[in-house]
């Protein structure tokens, strides 16, 4: 019996390929930064893939960061695409494909935009280092998601409890972001807390439910 026979729809061979390509980027990753990586699975220990020796600290430019950044894009297009499959039942790996470019072009464009506010606000430092927090809770997302589309994917869940799983772990995930931020004291004062509360509005909330809205 074929492993992908349980995958409700006719993409079997293009899906294989994300998957295998997935786990050649997160064993590239953990060949970069070694020992390091483990710190990818845990919040709680999360600190330590920051600061894994003392003194030591990670940059937002790595090549770690460039492969976790196609690892995002691979896994949250076919995670994006896994939900609403059923709409493009004929041209599905079209559709995927689309996805990963305008994730691709969302994300760059975000960047851009978020440093032309931060020169003109005069907060670049802080957004640097809010960044380098912020890329690797996102290096952990991409691995976490790589393997819940394992379970998606191979579990054969009904299409319901996937929603509900989906939705409640964004909350955990974005929560534990949020507390992580706050804990480390990059947020300071009201107006700080006021400016990072239109920050995640503007360019984690709004990023994400314009891509919903635009794939419903």
């Amino acid at each position: 019996m074929n492993e992908l026979e349980i995958i409700d729809f006719p993409i079997q061979n293009w899906v294989k390929i994300i998957i295998i390509l997935g786990t050649v980027l997160m064993l590239f990753s953990r060949l970069y930064i070694g020992d390091r990586f483990q710190y990818l699975f845990s919040f709680w220990n999360i600190h330590r893939y920051f600061h894994y020796k003392s003194g030591e600290t990670i940059s937002l430019f790595t090549p770690n960061n460039i492969t976790m950044f196609f690892l995002r894009i691979l896994t949250t297009s076919l995670f994006l695409f896994m939900l609403f499959r059923d709409k493009y039942l004929t041209d599905q790996k079209e559709f995927f494909i689309k996805l990963c470019i305008g994730l691709s072009v969302l994300l760059i464009l975000k960047f851009i935009i978020e440093n032309i506010f931060s020169l003109i606000f005069k907060f670049k430092k802080k957004l640097n280092e809010v960044s380098r927090y912020r890329i690797g809770i996102k290096n952990l997302f991409s691995v976490h998601l790589y393997f819940f589309l394992i379970i998606m994917i191979f579990g054969d869940l009904p299409l319901e409890n996937i929603y509900t799983i989906s939705l409640t772990l964004f909350l955990i995930y974005n929560g534990l972001y949020l507390k992580f931020i706050l804990n480390k004291y990059l947020i300071n004062g009201l107006k700080a807390l006021v400016y990072f509360i239109l920050y995640i509005c503007t360019f984690e909330i709004a990023p994400i439910a314009g891509v919903i809205y635009l794939i419903k």
